[in-house]
């Protein structure tokens, strides 16, 4: 992971390397990634890219786990637009993601990318919640328990959270390869979701 030199950088710095590893991932797969591409991109010199990274791979490492806090945030974001109904908002995120999918700049980070993603490195969205500040984490979570999901206290939500994360997980392979039709994807991902919902709420599934 890149280095405290790294992390004393300004947001406007760190956002600048951030999207010269973009631009080049979007160009190349991450085998092909060149560092001098990169460094000629944010516009900093090749002795300082090895003070905020051991190398490429730490570079590429950085570059996931950002784009996957990003993702993150942008969730979080999402959940005063539904309402508080966390399962309306899988369904608006798994939208987002079939849509963004479909754009020529994705399908190329998708392909040169998510290939060589250490899934197991990544933050859940349940830690990511647990993890942030206290006001901000009950903030999130009294959001998210908006409704008439039978929870008893906060960990009962992150387990929630958990369980939908992991259909977002079977579903989002199917999306990527592109070998079957996204509204059956859809389908089978809204009724796991339902089912999930109808047990979170109380009834019979």
């Amino acid at each position: 992971m890149p280095s405290q030199t790294f992390n004393n950088l300004s947001e406007e710095k760190k956002q600048r390397i951030f999207n010269a590893l973009y631009a080049e991932l979007q160009r190349v797969s991450f085998p092909e990634m060149s560092i001098n591409q990169v460094i000629k991109n944010a516009g900093i010199p090749r002795g300082s890219f090895y003070q905020y990274f051991e190398n490429k791979d730490d570079a590429f490492d950085y570059f996931i786990q950002e784009s996957s806090k990003k993702i993150k945030e942008c969730v979080i974001k999402r959940i005063s637009t539904v309402h508080g109904d966390i399962f309306e908002l899988c369904e608006t995120v798994f939208d987002e993601i079939v849509n963004a999918g479909k754009e020529k700049s994705m399908i190329n980070i998708v392909d040169h990318v998510i290939p060589y993603v250490n899934v197991n490195k990544l933050e859940p969205l349940s830690e990511y919640i647990e993890n942030m500040e206290r006001e901000k984490r009950l903030e999130a979570c009294s959001s998210l328990g908006i409704g008439n999901l039978k929870i008893k206290d906060e960990e009962e939500l992150m387990d929630i959270i958990g369980v939908i994360e992991s259909i977002f997980q079977s579903a989002l392979p199917q999306i990527i390869c592109g070998k079957e039709d996204t509204s059956d994807i859809k389908n089978k991902f809204v009724r796991k979701l339902n089912f999930i919902k109808r047990a979170a709420e109380g009834e019979a599934v």
